[in-house]
């Protein structure tokens, strides 16, 4: 078959009205059962169509009457036409699983770069305009409410780091959103939405102005560097007051759905790190953030680094944040799937000079409690944590060797206390890490050391210990160097149940 394609390309190349047919049975190929005839079918019009707009020979048909058409001009109308078609049943095998739908999307894609840089409808100001209208009806195929078009997606993150490709993608985006209603939206519609989303980096603007570093229009040479061939200025601007309005659009739309635990999870994710900065008034997603608090959980933290931003940055008067913020600290913290973002926002929202005391103090005990009975894999985390508050407000370090400090059978500090002024953090002291000294880990038990020893000047970096691990743990304890001097048992063994007055062996035999 791939000789027959060739060759008709070929043919096609040499003489294209003596030899239009060809398209036609390409199209056919697209409707065949067969995976490898659709695949064929699809390269075949691909080399066919980009022939044609790199020649300018795609263009919109003049509008006037068949009647009144030269052959060449119907012939040009004809074209035009098979070119929508082929088009359309290219965005329909989007929804098809298996080798066509990838080979559909990079036809896509190489398609709409040709038309980028010879536009098939006229130009604006002296230049080939971006085929929106095209990126609109693939966009509108990818947020689907009925197909999950996630691997289809992943697969424009190349295409998102080009400026003018992200700047249209944003305004087909909030063209899309305001066709559905709250009742029309699935779940995979909304996968497929935050999917989308979340491959975008909006860049910050410069005098309301979005300067194209990367452009979709321009083409890459064979070592994958971006040809000056392409037509059009090198450096191509965008209106960023635009981009903003579009992303504003959107995520007003997308706060209004209703949305399930792992939807919230992303957009809390996501909001922070990307979106905020870009909307007009980011204190109206208060209410957003506290109604996903109010969902427990990791919701809560991912919703209180939201809160902290306003608090930060937009003067959100919010003097609960440290208190609920406390209030999450309880054991399932380590076992949590957003353990480590949990401890580096920590560190983050505890950072500030401003914040008193007593509050430090609460956190220090309440997490040196928690170490007590914390999973091996989090105690060195938790102890450079604790030692890294200490180092920040030295005023604290009373509670290493607190002089008033009362039996430990009578510690004055209540973990249950949800008030931090209350809890009596102050008046105790950190009896918990000399008990972890004892721990069996040597690792462990070396982190507690700085209950002995002056604390460094420079706090410990914990962005290495956060994603640790059972196995590294085991692994790091597996290549500790032990003394052959080392005595570990009384007699040497000679076998298992065969040393000295083994009872064990009276009663079991290894079969």
């Amino acid at each position: 078959m791939a000789p027959l394609r060739e060759m008709s390309v070929k043919d096609f190349k040499e003489d294209k009205v003596k030899n239009a047919n060809v398209i036609v049975d390409f199209l056919q190929n697209l409707e065949d059962n067969d995976d490898k005839e659709v695949k064929s079918g699809i390269i075949g019009l691909r080399a066919i169509f980009l022939h044609l707009l790199k020649n300018g020979d795609i263009k919109t048909p003049a509008e006037i009457p068949d009647d009144l058409m030269t052959a060449s001009q119907k012939f040009d109308k004809w074209l035009f036409a098979r070119y929508n078609e082929t088009f359309q049943k290219l965005i329909s095998l989007l929804r098809h699983e298996g080798a066509a739908q990838a080979t559909a999307l990079s036809t896509i894609i190489k398609l709409m770069k040709a038309e980028n840089r010879r536009s098939v409808r006229k130009k604006t100001e002296g230049r080939p305009s971006f085929p929106s209208y095209r990126l609109q009806a693939l966009l509108d195929e990818l947020i689907s409410k009925n197909y999950d078009h996630q691997k289809c997606i992943t697969n424009l993150k190349e295409q998102m780091e080009c400026q003018d490709f992200l700047f249209h993608s944003l305004k087909s985006l909030s063209v899309i959103v305001k066709k559905h209603n709250k009742e029309s939206v699935t779940e995979k519609y909304m996968n497929n939405l935050l999917l989308m989303l979340e491959q975008m980096n909006i860049p910050d603007a410069s005098d309301n102005l979005i300067v194209c570093t990367k452009s979709f229009r321009k083409e890459k040479d064979q070592a994958g560097n971006e040809s000056s061939n392409s037509k059009g200025p090198s450096t191509l601007k965008l209106s960023y007051p635009k981009a903003k309005r579009a992303i504003n659009i959107i995520w007003n739309e997308i706060i209004s759905y209703p949305l399930n635990g792992s939807l919230y999870r992303r957009c809390l994710i996501l909001i922070p790190e990307k979106i905020m900065h870009h909307l007009e008034k980011p204190i109206r997603l208060t209410g957003f953030f506290m109604d996903a608090y109010d969902l427990g959980g990791a919701l809560s933290l991912l919703a209180l680094q939201g809160v902290f931003i306003l608090v930060n940055k937009y003067n959100l008067d919010y003097p609960n944040f440290y208190q609920k913020l406390y209030g999450l600290l309880e054991p399932t913290i380590f076992h949590a799937k957003y353990r480590p973002r949990f401890f580096m926002l920590m560190d983050r929202f505890l950072s500030s000079t401003h914040v008193p005391e007593y509050v430090i103090a609460a956190f220090i005990k309440k997490l040196a409690r928690l170490s007590l009975s914390a999973p091996a894999s989090c105690l060195v985390l938790t102890l450079k944590f604790i030692a890294n508050l200490l180092i920040r407000y030295p005023g604290l370090k009373i509670l290493v060797h607190n002089p008033d400090a009362i039996e430990l059978e009578n510690d004055p500090f209540d973990p249950n206390e949800p008030d931090m002024s209350k809890c009596r953090a102050c008046e105790s002291s950190l009896w918990e890490i000399a008990t972890i000294q004892q721990h069996v880990i040597p690792s462990i038990s070396k982190a507690t050391g700085f209950i002995e020893k002056t604390l460094p000047i420079i706090e410990y970096d914990i962005s290495e210990l956060v994603e640790t691990t059972y196995e590294e743990v085991h692994e790091k304890s597996c290549k500790l160097i032990v003394h052959e001097t080392v005595a570990t048992t009384f007699q040497k063994p000679s076998g298992l149940f065969t040393h000295h007055d083994d009872r064990m062996s009276d009663d079991w035999s290894v079969v």
